[in-house]
Protein backbone atom coordinates (compact mmCIF):
# COMPACT_ATOMS: atom_id res chain seq x y z
CA UNK A 1 0.00 0.00 0.00
CA UNK A 2 0.99 3.51 -1.11
CA UNK A 3 0.30 4.73 2.08
CA UNK A 4 2.78 3.01 4.27
CA UNK A 5 5.37 5.40 2.27
CA UNK A 6 5.06 8.59 4.53
CA UNK A 7 7.85 10.75 2.96
CA UNK A 8 6.76 10.01 -0.40
CA UNK A 9 3.11 10.78 0.10
CA UNK A 10 3.99 14.04 1.27
CA UNK A 11 5.23 14.52 -2.19
CA UNK A 12 1.71 13.68 -4.27
CA UNK A 13 -1.68 14.36 -4.43
CA UNK A 14 -2.91 11.48 -2.32
CA UNK A 15 -2.23 7.85 -1.04
CA UNK A 16 -4.46 6.05 -3.58
CA UNK A 17 -2.61 3.13 -5.01
CA UNK A 18 -0.58 0.03 -4.78
CA UNK A 19 3.61 -0.09 -4.90
CA UNK A 20 4.73 -3.46 -6.93
CA UNK A 21 7.94 -4.92 -5.77
CA UNK A 22 9.62 -7.55 -7.35
CA UNK A 23 13.07 -8.31 -5.47
CA UNK A 24 15.63 -11.61 -4.93
CA UNK A 25 18.00 -11.87 -2.79
CA UNK A 26 21.34 -14.08 -3.20
CA UNK A 27 24.55 -14.25 -1.37
CA UNK A 28 27.57 -12.95 -3.95
CA UNK A 29 30.89 -15.23 -4.73
CA UNK A 30 32.64 -13.57 -1.62
CA UNK A 31 29.07 -14.46 0.42
CA UNK A 32 28.01 -10.91 0.04
CA UNK A 33 23.91 -10.35 0.49
CA UNK A 34 22.74 -8.90 -2.98
CA UNK A 35 19.79 -7.85 -3.08
CA UNK A 36 18.41 -6.85 -6.46
CA UNK A 37 14.89 -6.01 -8.59
CA UNK A 38 12.80 -3.11 -8.65
CA UNK A 39 9.89 -1.04 -6.90
CA UNK A 40 7.03 0.51 -8.82
CA UNK A 41 4.44 2.39 -8.92
CA UNK A 42 1.58 4.83 -10.54
CA UNK A 43 1.55 8.30 -8.63
CA UNK A 44 -0.55 11.03 -8.61
CA UNK A 45 1.20 14.31 -8.73
CA UNK A 46 0.53 17.70 -9.91
CA UNK A 47 1.07 18.04 -13.50
CA UNK A 48 3.22 21.73 -13.62
CA UNK A 49 1.69 22.47 -17.33
CA UNK A 50 -1.86 22.31 -16.40
CA UNK A 51 -2.17 22.57 -12.63
CA UNK A 52 -4.36 19.02 -12.73
CA UNK A 53 -3.43 15.58 -11.22
CA UNK A 54 -1.19 13.58 -13.49
CA UNK A 55 -1.03 9.44 -13.05
CA UNK A 56 3.03 9.06 -13.43
CA UNK A 57 4.65 5.28 -13.89
CA UNK A 58 7.66 5.45 -11.57
CA UNK A 59 9.91 2.78 -11.20
CA UNK A 60 13.28 2.05 -9.35
CA UNK A 61 15.44 -0.72 -10.03
CA UNK A 62 17.73 -1.85 -7.08
CA UNK A 63 21.26 -3.78 -7.28
CA UNK A 64 22.02 -3.49 -3.51
CA UNK A 65 25.11 -5.43 -2.04
CA UNK A 66 25.24 -5.72 1.70
CA UNK A 67 28.44 -3.99 3.15
CA UNK A 68 30.16 -3.86 6.49
CA UNK A 69 32.36 -0.49 6.30
CA UNK A 70 33.08 2.14 3.95
CA UNK A 71 35.96 0.42 2.72
CA UNK A 72 33.84 -2.27 1.63
CA UNK A 73 31.23 0.07 0.12
CA UNK A 74 34.18 1.54 -1.89
CA UNK A 75 35.65 -1.71 -3.14
CA UNK A 76 31.71 -2.91 -4.73
CA UNK A 77 31.40 -3.12 -8.09
CA UNK A 78 30.01 -0.66 -10.11
CA UNK A 79 26.78 -1.77 -11.13
CA UNK A 80 26.14 -2.41 -7.33
CA UNK A 81 25.37 0.72 -4.07
CA UNK A 82 26.24 -0.26 -0.45
CA UNK A 83 23.76 -1.53 1.32
CA UNK A 84 24.96 -0.70 5.09
CA UNK A 85 24.71 -3.36 7.48
CA UNK A 86 24.76 -2.71 11.58
CA UNK A 87 23.82 -3.18 14.86
CA UNK A 88 20.07 -3.29 13.99
CA UNK A 89 18.21 -5.06 11.30
CA UNK A 90 17.50 -3.66 7.89
CA UNK A 91 14.23 -2.61 7.10
CA UNK A 92 12.60 -3.09 3.31
CA UNK A 93 10.49 -0.50 3.80
CA UNK A 94 12.47 2.62 3.75
CA UNK A 95 15.28 1.02 1.26
CA UNK A 96 11.79 1.00 -0.97
CA UNK A 97 10.69 4.32 0.16
CA UNK A 98 13.62 5.80 -0.72
CA UNK A 99 14.23 4.27 -3.99
CA UNK A 100 10.73 5.67 -5.24
CA UNK A 101 11.47 8.79 -4.09
CA UNK A 102 15.00 9.15 -5.98
CA UNK A 103 13.52 7.94 -9.18
CA UNK A 104 10.83 10.82 -8.95
CA UNK A 105 10.53 13.33 -11.88
CA UNK A 106 11.77 16.62 -11.50
CA UNK A 107 8.90 18.32 -13.01
CA UNK A 108 5.67 16.48 -12.97
CA UNK A 109 4.04 16.82 -16.09
CA UNK A 110 1.19 14.69 -18.15
CA UNK A 111 2.76 13.53 -21.56
CA UNK A 112 1.66 16.10 -24.54
CA UNK A 113 -1.61 14.18 -25.91
CA UNK A 114 -2.94 14.30 -22.34
CA UNK A 115 -1.96 17.57 -21.32
CA UNK A 116 -4.84 20.45 -21.58
CA UNK A 117 -2.93 22.86 -21.27
CA UNK A 118 -0.59 21.69 -24.20
CA UNK A 119 -3.87 20.95 -25.94
CA UNK A 120 -5.78 24.50 -25.44
CA UNK A 121 -3.25 26.73 -24.90
CA UNK A 122 -0.50 26.19 -27.81
CA UNK A 123 0.05 28.33 -30.79
CA UNK A 124 1.99 24.67 -32.34
CA UNK A 125 -0.41 22.61 -34.17
CA UNK A 126 -0.32 19.14 -32.89
CA UNK A 127 2.08 17.50 -34.96
CA UNK A 128 4.43 20.15 -33.94
CA UNK A 129 3.77 19.73 -30.42
CA UNK A 130 4.05 15.92 -30.86
CA UNK A 131 7.53 16.29 -32.54
CA UNK A 132 8.65 18.79 -29.93
CA UNK A 133 7.86 16.26 -27.08
CA UNK A 134 9.67 13.35 -28.85
CA UNK A 135 12.91 15.68 -29.51
CA UNK A 136 12.35 16.75 -25.87
CA UNK A 137 12.73 13.14 -24.31
CA UNK A 138 15.26 12.39 -26.77
CA UNK A 139 17.05 15.23 -25.13
CA UNK A 140 16.53 14.63 -21.81
CA UNK A 141 17.41 10.94 -22.37
CA UNK A 142 21.07 11.93 -23.82
CA UNK A 143 22.10 15.16 -21.74
CA UNK A 144 24.35 14.70 -19.34
CA UNK A 145 24.33 17.46 -16.65
CA UNK A 146 27.64 17.25 -16.11
CA UNK A 147 28.91 17.82 -19.95
CA UNK A 148 29.37 21.44 -19.26
CA UNK A 149 32.14 20.39 -16.78
CA UNK A 150 33.64 18.16 -19.00
CA UNK A 151 33.89 20.91 -21.42
CA UNK A 152 35.85 23.53 -19.11
CA UNK A 153 37.97 20.52 -18.09
CA UNK A 154 38.90 20.16 -22.01
CA UNK A 155 38.75 23.55 -23.06
CA UNK A 156 42.16 25.07 -23.06
CA UNK A 157 41.72 28.00 -25.32
CA UNK A 158 42.93 30.73 -23.64
CA UNK A 159 41.82 34.42 -24.27
CA UNK A 160 44.30 37.11 -24.17
CA UNK A 161 43.44 40.96 -24.06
Amino acid sequence: MLSQFDRLVGSLVDDKGEVQVDLSFSLSEDNRVVLEGHVEAELSMICQRCLEVAKLPVRADLHLMGVLTDEQAKALPENFEPLMFGDEPVELLPILEEELILALPLVAYHPPEDCSAQRYYTTESEDEAQAAAVEAEKERKNSNPFSVLAKLKTDTTIQES
